[in-house]
């Protein structure tokens, strides 16, 4: 190669550089603004907790014992990637808020925002159910709120639930699972569905990272504009709904889906591994979706109620999906339910304990937001 065609190649190199590096810097600077006018457009609604260099969001009301703590799942595996991609993102804890309205009333109730949802962090490598698990035992340790609680868990929420169950058997009293998700379910309701478990380690890794980098360069706030928020369910106000919708559709649960969906495979194998619930109240609600077949969905929402001989599964008609904006009451009279069974066996002996059989509950609850009733 000529002298001077090295040099021309060379200063291109430099300015292809300079221009990255400048672009790159651009981006990050764009990134920090939008989160300063986001902060300043919905300000924080709890108190971040910090649990070892990053900090989860939590809030609490209400007062009694035991504490009913609610998880924000993500419905990411109900959909294909394009709907994975709008309306798969992990959604806030505030998605709670009208259910916790109404439990507070008697007992104290909590939700949090998981890693990357809401006003949490993102978190580290690989966020599998254990990972999740860990977070909200070390949240719930560093905020100081005392075992043992109840865990109320929506769709893929739902894996991590029975993690953390497994992890601190003596923290848990009872479970309301709501369209909670099998991890048996890709391979039973898809052809094909049982590939993402033989995808290698290292894709997920490498998904990861680059979760972590688009959340700092402001990768996804180039995607084209999304659609306006959909009216607001039944009981939440306006601001509250718009609140939410700008939660799950921001950047970082963007972020957090990418790292989500990389360790599914991780999380399905811990949580069957984990194995049943022990003898603990459970109800399971189950919405008539129709993203998978219904005879298999109602099979393997069956086989969840069955994971406690004490639990019990209740469907909720012409609801297809997001239970906890259709059918907030529901939710709300199955952790009555479990309240009541508790507060029942440590009234009675163990002889006396009434202990629901699994199935259908022949008479669903009201699906009317609690404020309704």
């Amino acid at each position: 190669m000529s002298p001077k065609r090295a040099s021309a190649l060379t200063t291109i190199a430099i300015a292809a550089a300079v221009l990255l590096v400048i672009a790159l810097a651009s981006s990050i600077s764009y990134e920090q603004a939008e989160r300063v006018a986001d902060r300043n457009r919905f300000p924080q609604i709890g108190s971040s907790v910090n649990i070892g260099g990053r900090t989860l969001n939590l809030d609490c009301s209400g007062a009694g014992q035991p504490t009913v703590i609610f998880e924000s799942g993500s419905p990411f595996p109900l959909y294909n990637p394009r709907q994975m991609w709008e309306r798969g993102a992990p959604r806030p804890g505030y998605s709670w808020v009208l259910v916790q309205r109404e439990t507070a009333k008697f007992t104290r109730a909590c939700w949090y925002d998981r890693a990357g949802s809401g006003w949490s962090d993102l978190g580290p490598y690989p966020r599998t159910s254990a990972a999740q698990a860990r977070d909200l035992h070390a949240l719930l340790q560093a905020a100081r709120v005392p075992a043992p609680y109840v865990l109320v868990a929506e769709v893929s929420a739902a894996l991590d639930a029975r993690m953390f169950t497994s992890l601190y058997p003596s923290e848990v009293s009872g479970l309301v699972f709501a369209d909670g998700i099998h991890p048996d379910l890709l391979t039973r309701a898809r052809p094909g569905g049982g590939r993402y478990e033989r995808v290698p380690k290292f894709v997920g890794h490498s998904q990861d990272l680059s979760a972590q980098i688009f959340n700092q360069i402001g990768f996804f706030r180039l995607a084209p504009s999304l659609p306006a928020p959909t009216p607001p369910p039944r009981g939440m106000t306006a601001s509250e709904w718009t609140t939410i919708w700008h939660l799950t559709q921001a950047p970082k649960a963007r972020s957090a889906l990418l790292q989500e969906v990389g360790a599914l495979a991780q999380s399905t194998a811990e949580v069957r591994a984990a194995g049943t619930l022990g003898d603990r109240p459970l109800v399971g609600i189950s919405s008539e979706t129709t993203f998978v077949p219904h005879s298999v969905w109602a099979e393997l929402q069956v086989e969840l109620s069955r994971l406690s001989p004490r639990g019990r599964l209740v469907e909720v008609k012409q609801a297809t999906g997001d239970l906890i904006y259709q059918a907030p009451g529901t939710i709300v009279d199955a952790v009555r339910q479990v309240l009541r069974e508790l507060n029942a066996t440590t009234a009675h002996s163990p002889a006396a304990r009434l202990r629901p059989s699994p199935g259908t509950s022949p008479t669903p609850p009201s699906d009317a937001p609690p404020g309704d009733r």
